[in-house]
């Protein structure tokens, strides 16, 4: 979908928008070696550029990374019904763009350029404790996680004021994220059951 500037209010639409996109994925786990021990690498590459809504002409979208990877580690303790998890996530800069409309009423890319690396370490934890004696059919996981725990700043892109003088990073709200939550469940006692599923 194409959109091309009719004056700096209003726009018009069409399909004359095209594009080509390739790339590799690739996933290892491991969860044999090591006792109660689980892991997996993953790796995605993408190769893609596209000429749609305001490009002037064939550009990665800003929404695209070309490199991603992801590290996935969980150690469960059985004597001690716990689980912990950590999650490392690496990705290349996006590209970022400032389009404007010169006097014939085209865009043309007054600026571009990519963001710096993203980088992600979140941890997380889990505990089935056991309630058998109170009521044999109660089912309960109390969970945590925080994610971002080195407190990197990431940079997802920007935005541009209408006449492109003013620049603004695009930042998540927060730099971390914290979240405690319980899960109870009555009537059939699952416990073993989480704890196959975290071996």
């Amino acid at each position: 979908m194409k959109t091309v500037p009719l004056s700096y209010n209003y726009f018009s639409y069409n399909n004359g928008g095209s594009g080509f996109a390739d790339g590799i994925d690739l996933f290892w786990r491991d969860k044999k070696t090591f006792k109660d021990f689980d892991y997996w690498i993953s790796y995605s590459y993408i190769n893609t550029k596209r000429e749609f809504m305001n490009y002037p002409t064939k550009l990665t979208p800003d929404f695209v990374a070309n490199n991603t990877a992801s590290l996935v580690m969980k150690r469960f303790i059985t004597n001690w019904k716990a689980g912990f998890n950590l999650t490392y996530t690496f990705a290349t800069g996006r590209p970022y763009y400032n389009f404007m409309i010169n006097n014939t009423g085209k865009y043309f890319t007054a600026e571009e350029g990519r963001t710096k690396d993203y980088q992600n370490l979140s941890f997380s934890c889990e505990y089935v404790p056991s309630l058998g004696k109170v009521n044999p059919k109660t089912f309960i996981v109390l969970f945590a996680s925080m994610s971002n725990v080195l407190g990197y700043n990431p940079i997802y892109g920007y935005h541009y004021s209408f006449d492109g003088t003013v620049k603004q990073p695009i930042t998540p709200p927060a730099n971390r994220f914290y979240f405690i939550g319980c899960f109870l469940s009555w009537g059939v006692d699952r416990t073993q059951d989480a704890i196959n599923n975290n071996l």
